[in-house]
């Protein structure tokens, strides 16, 4: 892509942004990251991860980093794929649509624009000259997007069993019940302290937001429990 079209790091930055990051003007071929007002790392245009010693090193900012990590990987893997990718052609569509992946009469498309890709899935129709029943990713939408758009591509395809996929909202309360039971003072085996470690491990690594997934779920049953406090009193007067 030449510098007129939508790059990496412009991607990156929006993704990053939407993230609670601040990123600053590209040094050097490198997008500078800044987390809680102070230098986090680098980014390279490979979506690599540069960071000093002397940048913030605490378990917080190692957390954020990884984000920026999963983040960046995530952003170079779709990227890297929509300049690789043939142009779509269908009757009525417009144009830069990008034909990432097909099979089985669906299509996974990516369209680059300035406010950041978006992803669609739809299925061939009238001789595969026509797109229907299209499935819409927002721009800016980021890596949520494009895995969003691709597990979707997955089901329609017929590639993946719909009824063994979890959306991000499930696995982030199916995490939170496996760390309040880790947390907690039952008794559980070794075996399976070791399986529901290795689920918590495997829900923090499938989804980039959980942190955030995980406080909206904490603040909605403290929300309950406050309004049905707040009933009780009423009822009692």
């Amino acid at each position: 892509m030449d510098n007129t079209q939508h790059t990496y790091f412009a991607e990156l930055k929006l993704a990053l942004q939407k993230a609670g990051y601040t990123v600053q003007a590209v040094e050097d071929g490198h997008l500078p990251i800044e987390w809680n007002d102070r230098r986090l790392c680098q980014v390279t245009e490979s979506g690599g991860i540069r960071f000093r010693t002397d940048d913030t090193t605490d378990p917080a900012a190692e957390a954020a980093r990884s984000r920026v990590t999963d983040i960046a990987g995530v952003v170079r893997e779709y990227m890297t794929l929509i300049e690789q990718a043939p142009d779509l052609k269908a009757d009525g569509l417009g144009e830069n649509y990008k034909l990432l992946a097909e099979f089985n009469g669906a299509v996974l498309a990516g369209h680059p624009g300035r406010y950041g890709v978006e992803f669609v899935t739809w299925e061939w129709s009238c001789g595969r000259t026509g797109l229907w029943q299209g499935h819409y990713y927002d721009p800016g939408s980021g890596p949520n997007g494009y895995l969003s758009a691709k597990q979707d591509f997955c089901v329609r395809s017929g590639l993946m069993d719909q009824h063994r996929l979890f959306t991000n909202e499930q696995l982030a309360e199916v995490y939170r019940c496996v760390s309040e039971t880790l947390e907690s003072a039952y008794l559980i085996t070794p075996e399976r302290q070791k399986l529901l470690e290795g689920v918590s491990e495997q829900i923090r690594w499938a989804v980039p937001d959980l942190p955030e997934l995980v406080s909206q779920s904490n603040e909605r049953e403290l929300e309950a429990m406050s309004q049905e406090e707040q009933l009780d009193v009423t009822m009692e007067m």
